[in-house]
């Protein structure tokens, strides 16, 4: 009798998994973004089974740790880092990046002066709607600098990635630009630190995936284990994760001193990153801007009608509000950039692709707003060198 139910009990549950996949179309738990030390979160990849994720680029594997039977694992054999800084090479890696990590090196390290500008970011930074890499708001920028200073040397590299927030754009800069040579840096944020609190259940301020990688790393891992085996598992687990998630928007849109508190922690880590990093570029003399970037319900509140987002418009608008208040309370108020207008005229709404995502003629009309305030910025800006003759080491490092 006994084994007769448990034939019974696992044959109802493989038809239940056959049911779930066939006939509700759910699908059992598939990854899209790999873990990444220091940075929690990397590149957006297609969806994929979790064992798959240490081959893509800035995986394990690419930064030289062999999968064994119980993990990675570093070999002597395989040749060692050049600098701290390729933990960070991933950045320069993504679909809508121009110039790889040994091209940014190289150009970096040919000599003469040529004007190197650095943007970090999120999604929005990075060009992430766009179709092809030359209809990125970055490229129509570069070449927009290249016919307005009459010089090819004008490079622009984008190590932004997308869902990034400020902390891990503080991060970026200190990684993969600061040891760098750079004329100018540009970093292009703000809705990501707005939004991504309630869109992932997150405190204010930390990577969208933090609360993830801490149930991974600190529960019995059973339920990750079936959840990737099992559709109907992982339908229990997404809508749990779902659950919580609402809950918290609910509070947040219907408490009012609940969302006050959230929103001063959210403004106030934002500020905190940011000004970190123009403090370090005001010490090393470099040029650096940070361009808080629109968005479509706050532009269709500028406008006169209305649009959904993770939150309601109304405290979207009250969060941007908030930030942009402290910006101009900043001591470093002049090296912030406000974007929140640009798209106020012409085509309005229709520049947008989703809530935040420009579309093709939305990133053209990024690189015309921000072409006169990086002209600005690079009219008296100087190239800040590599600290430590990087360039010498990296020769030495490709010598063996």
């Amino acid at each position: 009798m006994i084994l007769a139910t448990l034939v019974i009990v696992v044959a109802s549950a493989f038809a239940a998994e056959f049911i779930a996949r066939q006939f509700f179309d759910l699908e059992t738990l598939q990854y899209r973004r790999p873990y990444q030390p220091v940075f929690v979160s990397g590149d957006y990849h297609y969806l994929m089974p979790n064992d798959e994720l240490p081959f893509v680029p800035g995986g394990p594997v690419a930064m030289g740790y062999q999968p064994g039977p119980f993990g990675f694992y570093y070999s002597a054999d395989i040749p060692p880092p050049r600098s701290a800084a390729t933990l960070a090479d991933y950045l320069f890696a993504h679909k809508r990046s121009r110039y790889d990590v040994a091209e940014i090196d190289r150009i970096s390290c040919a000599g003469g002066d040529p004007v190197l500008i650095y943007v970090l970011g999120s999604s929005v930074a990075q060009g992430f709607s766009s179709e092809e890499k030359a209809d990125t708001w970055h490229a129509a920028l570069e070449r927009a600098l290249r016919r307005q200073l009459g010089r090819q040397d004008v490079h622009i590299f984008n190590g932004a990635m997308g869902g990034f927030v400020s902390l891990q754009d503080r991060l970026a800069y200190h990684l993969a630009v600061a040891p760098r040579p750079a004329r100018l840096v540009l970093i292009v944020n703000g809705y990501n630190d707005l939004t991504l609190p309630a869109n992932s259940g997150v405190r204010p301020g930390d990577p969208f995936q933090l609360g993830l990688r801490y149930s991974q790393l600190f529960d019995d891992g059973f339920i990750w284990w079936v959840a990737r085996h099992s559709a109907i598992a992982n339908s229990v687990l997404q809508n749990e994760f779902t659950a919580r998630v609402i809950e918290f928007r609910r509070r947040l849109e219907e408490d009012d001193a609940v969302f006050a508190r959230h929103a001063r922690a959210i403004t106030d880590i934002y500020m905190e990153n940011m000004e970190d990093v123009l403090d370090a570029c005001v010490a090393r003399g470099q040029a650096c801007r940070v361009a808080i970037q629109p968005a479509r319900a706050l532009t269709a509140h500028y406008i006169g009608t209305s649009a959904g987002d993770v939150l309601s418009q109304k405290r979207l608008v009250e969060l941007y509000r908030s930030l942009l208040k402290k910006v101009a309370e900043s001591r470093h108020h002049d090296l912030f950039i406000d974007l929140t207008h640009v798209f106020d005229r012409g085509e309005r709404m229709q520049h947008y692709a989703d809530t935040v995502h420009p579309n093709y003629a939305g990133q053209q009309v990024l690189a015309r707003a921000l072409l006169t305030p990086t002209l600005a910025a690079l009219r008296s800006a100087q190239t800040v060198p590599a600290p430590a003759n990087r360039c010498a080491r990296l020769s030495r490092a490709s010598d063996g």
